[in-house]
C-alpha cells in the first residue's frame, strides 16, 4: 500500500490506468445497442435464477411455510440487485466499477442449515446476517493481516464442510435421515435422473451448460410429476400467490440470536470473503490488458460494497448476496463487459422479486428434485476446497491444519447428537470444523517461520548457485511456484547489477513466514537505485542510471515490498514476496 490514508488505501485516483484487451466486444463503458443489451441482461438472469434454487433450499432448512420461503426468496433476490448495484458504481468509497452478476452466497447455506435446526425464525437469521455484514466491512480494512490467521487451507476447510453441510440437507430432504420416510424408487429414478442431466448439460459445452442446474431441475421436475412425485398442494401453492407484491421484509430479532447458528455464520464469511476477492481479481484481469498482479483499491471497495450489501440483506431479512462466477464467465466468454449491461440486469432482477407467483416455482419444486440440486452443488464446492487448499504446496504443518479441520467436521457430521447435547455452540459440521483448523493455524504458526543463509561469490557461476539454492528452498519450505520462480529471477537480476558493479560476494538470507518469503542480500559498496516504473528510452541516454533503473525495476516488479538500508559494511537490500 503507497502511502497512508483512505485515499490511498481505497480512492479511485490510486487505482491502475486499465487498457482495453483487444478480445473484448464492449469494455467497460461500451454502449451496446439497447435490443443487444436487453439480451444479455436476460441471458445473465436466467443464469443467475440458478442462484434462487438455494435461496429455496436455505428457506427449506428453516421453514415449511410456502407463504414464507417465497417472501424470503424475494428479499434474497432484492439483494443480488443491490449488490450488483453498489459493485458496478464508478465514484465513491464503494464498488469496484467491474460489471459482476450477483448470485445467492453458498457459503452461507451451511449456516442457515445450522439456524433452522435450532429452531430459529428468519427474523434472528437476518440479524446474524446482518451482524456478518458489519464484521465483512471491519474486515476489508484488515484484509492483509487477515492473510495470516485466515490462510487458503483454513478457508479450504470451510469450503469444503460447506459442502458437507449441503450433503446432509440433501439426505434429509431425500428422507434418508433418522424419522424421515425411506425414498421409493420413483423419487430415487427422479434424483438420478436430475442429476444426469445436470451433469451432461455442464459437461455439453453448449450455451446450455452454464444453465445445467436450472435445466437438469426443470427436466427433473417433469419426470417427478409424471411419477407422482410432485410437491404436496403445489398448484394451491401457485394459485394463491398474487403476480405482483411488495416483498415484507422481517425485522431483526437481535434477542434471538443463539450462539452456534452466529458463530457458523461468522466462520462462513472467511469463505464469502474468498470467492468475493476472487471474482473480482476475475474480473480485473478480464478488462485489462496490461494486469499482472492485483490492484487493491478497486477490490477493497468491491469487499467493502459487498459487506454493505450483505449487512442490506440481513437489514430486510434476506439471503446474503455474492458474485455470481458463472455469469461472470459467460461475460468473459462473449466478450461483454459493459456496466450497461449490468445495470439493465438490475431492473429485471427487481421485477422478479416483485413476482411472487414466479418466484413460488423455485419453492414448490418436488423434494428429490432439490436433494438433486444440492448433491450437486455440495460436490463442486467440495472440489472447489480441495483447490483451495492445495494453491500452496501442503507441508506437514499445512497439511495438520488440513486433516485437523477435516476430521473434526466430519466427526460433527457423523455423531450429531452427542455434540447436540455436549457441546451445541459448536455442534455443526461447519463451525466445529472450522474452528478447529483455526486454532491449529494459530498454534502451529510460531514454528512456520524460517531462516536460511550463505554468502555467495558473484563469479561465472552465481546465477546457477543462486537458482539452485532457491529451489533447495522452495522444497523444503513448500514455496508456491510462482513464488520461487520471482524469487529466483530478483536474485538473478541483483546479483548480475552488483557484479557488473564489481562487487565480489553477497550475504543471503531468506526467511519464510506464513504469507510471504522476505530477501535479504548485504553487500560492500554503493547503495542500488529505488525501484521506479518502467524508464523510457530518453531516460536510458539522459539518466547515469537509467540501466540499473531498468534492471531494478525487473528484478523486483513481483515483489510486494522492498526496502535498502545502510550497515556497517555498505548496504542491504529486503525484498518480499506474498506466497
Amino acid at each position: 500500500m503507497r502511502g497512508w490514508g483512505m485515499q490511498a488505501f481505497m480512492g479511485r485516483a490510486a487505482d491502475r490506468p486499465l487498457r482495453r484487451p483487444q478480445g473484448l466486444l464492449f469494455w467497460l463503458d461500451g454502449r451496446p445497442s439497447a435490443p443487444l443489451t436487453f439480451g444479455l441482461a436476460v441471458q445473465h438472469l436466467a443464469v443467475q435464477s440458478t442462484s434462487f434454487l438455494l435461496a429455496a433450499a436455505a428457506a427449506a432448512a428453516v421453514t415449511q411455510d410456502p407463504a414464507e420461503s417465497t417472501r424470503f426468496i424475494c428479499l434474497s433476490i432484492l439483494a443480488l440487485a443491490l449488490w450488483q448495484g453498489l459493485q458496478v458504481l464508478t465514484r465513491g468509497p464503494l464498488g469496484s466499477g467491474y460489471p459482476i452478476p450477483a448470485a445467492q452466497a453458498v457459503a452461507m447455506i451451511g449456516a442457515y442449515v445450522v439456524a433452522g435446526a435450532a429452531g430459529m425464525g428468519f427474523g434472528a437469521i437476518g440479524a446474524m446476517v446482518l451482524l456478518t455484514g458489519l464484521a465483512a466491512i471491519l474486515l476489508t480494512f484488515v484484509m492483509q493481516r487477515l492473510r495470516v490467521v485466515l490462510p487458503n487451507e483454513v478457508a479450504g476447510v470451510v469450503v469444503i464442510l460447506i459442502g458437507v453441510s449441503l450433503a446432509g440437507l440433501a439426505t434429509r430432504l431425500f428422507g434418508l435421515q433418522p424419522g424421515g420416510t425411506p425414498p421409493g424408487w420413483q423419487a430415487v429414478a427422479t434424483l438420478g435422473v436430475s442429476l444426469l442431466l445436470m451433469a451432461l448439460l455442464a459437461l455439453s459445452r453448449t450455451r446450455a451448460a452454464p444453465l445445467a442446474v436450472l435445466i437438469g431441475a426443470a427436466g427433473g421436475v417433469v419426470l417427478a410429476l409424471a411419477l407422482g412425485q410432485g410437491a404436496p398442494n403445489a398448484a394451491a401453492i401457485l394459485a394463491e400467490r398474487p403476480w405482483f407484491a411488495l416483498p415484507e421484509p422481517w425485522a431483526p430479532r437481535f434477542d434471538d440470536i443463539e450462539a452456534a447458528p452466529m458463530v457458523a455464520f461468522l466462520l462462513s464469511l472467511i469463505a464469502l470473503r474468498a470467492n468475493v476477492s476472487g471474482a473480482l481479481v476475475v474480473a480485473q484481469r478480464a478488462v485489462d490488458a496490461e494486469w499482472t498482479r492485483p490492484d487493491a483499491p478497486p477490490i477493497r471497495r468491491g469487499l467493502l460494497a459487498d459487506g454493505v450489501a450483505v449487512a442490506a440483506a440481513g437489514l430486510v431479512g434476506g439471503a446474503a448476496p455474492a458474485p455470481n462466477t458463472a455469469a461472470l464467465g459467460l461475460s468473459i466468454v462473449s466478450g461483454t463487459m459493459a456496466r450497461r449491461i449490468a445495470w439493465a440486469g438490475i431492473p429485471l432482477l427487481v421485477l422478479t422479486a416483485l413476482c411472487p407467483k414466479l418466484v413460488a416455482l423455485f419453492v414448490v419444486i418436488p423434494a428429490p428434485v432439490k436433494a438433486a440440486m444440492l448433491f450437486y452443488i455440495a460436490g463442486f464446492i467440495m472440489a472447489q476446497g480441495c483447490q483451495l487448499t492445495a494453491t500452496r504446496l501442503l507441508d506437514t504443518r499445512r497439511s495438520m491444519v488440513v486433516a485437523f479441520g477435516l476430521c473434526a467436521g466430519i466427526a460433527v457430521a457423523s455423531a450429531p447428537l452427542i455434540f447436540l447435547a455436549e457441546l451445541p455452540a459448536i455442534a455443526s459440521p461447519l463451525a466445529f470444523g472450522a474452528l478447529v483448523a483455526f486454532l491449529v493455524n494459530l498454534a502451529t504458526q510460531p514454528l512456520v517461520a524460517v531462516r536460511a543463509e550463505r554468502v555467495l561469490a558473484l563469479d561465472p557461476g552465481a546465477a546457477r548457485e543462486a537458482a539452485e539454492w532457491i529451489a533447495g528452498l522452495a522444497a523444503g519450505w513448500g514455496l508456491r511456484p510462482q513464488t520461487a520462480r520471482q524469487a529466483e529471477h530478483a536474485l538473478d537480476e541483483i546479483c548480475a547489477l552488483l557484479a557488473a558493479r564489481g562487487v565480489d560476494a553477497v550475504r543471503l538470507a531468506a526467511r519464510r513466514s506464513e504469507d510471504r518469503v522476505e530477501l535479504t542480500l548485504a553487500w560492500a559498496g554503493a547503495r542500488l537505485p529505488e525501484r521506479a516504473g518502467p524508464v523510457s528510452a530518453e531516460a536510458l541516454l539522459d539518466e547515469a542510471d537509467g540501466a540499473e533503473r531498468v534492471a531494478m525495476w525487473l528484478a523486483t516488479r513481483g515483489a510486494v515490498a522492498l526496502a535498502q538500508r545502510r550497515t556497517e559494511a555498505g548496504w542491504e537490500l529486503r525484498v518480499a514476496f506474498e506466497d
